[in-house]
């Protein structure tokens, strides 16, 4: 009886020894080890969140350059576009004024799609006059079958004087040069919606005196350049636009 107590003491004993080393050698680094790899687990699963969301970030940014790139496509290849129609348009002027230009009597100039044509207002009107003279009748004319095409610009027509003050004869009806540029300006744009056909909302016109000259004021020629009315093509309105 006491041997088999001793027996079952010492296979206890021995069971509890093998279990201890069991548990000290093998079941405690497994488990330890087994959270190890939980812990990476997670920490790469947050990696991984982390880098979805970089990604989706990064896709939309992307996404939004993409569209500000066609954005600058479309509107770099519609100006190349208005740049072409306004090259034309100075072509057709040039082709067709080639008289006047030769003879000083138009400058027509065309920097970055903006289009211009200065008439001098000796072929247009007499001195103090606004009443446009037959030979500035059929320039205008001319020069307004061609501007006729032109759909996508405002036609602004500014008068300008030289830096002579208004004579006392003539004070009672324009006081300044401001009054006789602004004038003779009203006078081009009626003659081109009324009488050549020009849609008079694309038409503008404006008076600037004699404030800015293209030439030398202390000179007759100088004087002669500035007194002139300046067609210009410019873009419109953003409003207009759309």
């Amino acid at each position: 009886m006491k041997y088999a107590a001793f027996s079952l003491l010492a296979l206890v004993i021995a069971l509890t020894g093998a279990f201890g080393w069991f548990y000290i050698y093998n079941y405690r680094p497994a488990v330890s080890d087994l959270k190890s790899r939980d812990d990476e687990l997670f920490t790469l699963n947050n990696l991984l969140d982390k880098a979805k969301a970089d990604l989706e970030v990064k896709d939309a940014q992307l996404r939004q350059a993409e569209a500000r790139l066609e954005e600058l496509t479309i509107s770099d290849k519609k100006k190349a576009e208005e740049i072409e129609k306004v090259d034309e348009t100075y072509q057709a002027l040039l082709d067709e004024m080639k008289k006047e230009i030769e003879e000083g009597n138009i400058e027509i100039t065309n920097l970055k799609g903006e289009l211009s044509v200065n008439v001098l207002d000796k072929i247009l009107f007499d001195s103090g006059k606004t009443a446009i003279k037959p030979e500035g009748l059929a320039v205008l004319g001319r020069v307004g079958e061609i501007l006729k095409n032109v759909k996508d610009k405002k036609i602004v027509v500014e008068g300008h004087t030289d830096n002579v003050p208004i004579s006392s004869a003539l004070k009672s009806r324009f006081p300044t040069n401001w009054e006789l540029s602004t004038a003779r300006a009203v006078v081009v744009v009626r003659y081109l919606q009324e009488k050549v056909g020009i849609d008079p909302s694309l038409l503008w016109a404006s008076g600037v005196s004699e404030y800015h000259p293209v030439a030398d004021n202390t000179t007759g020629e100088g004087k002669a350049r500035n007194r002139r009315i300046e067609i210009m093509l410019k873009p419109m309105p953003q409003s207009k636009k759309e």
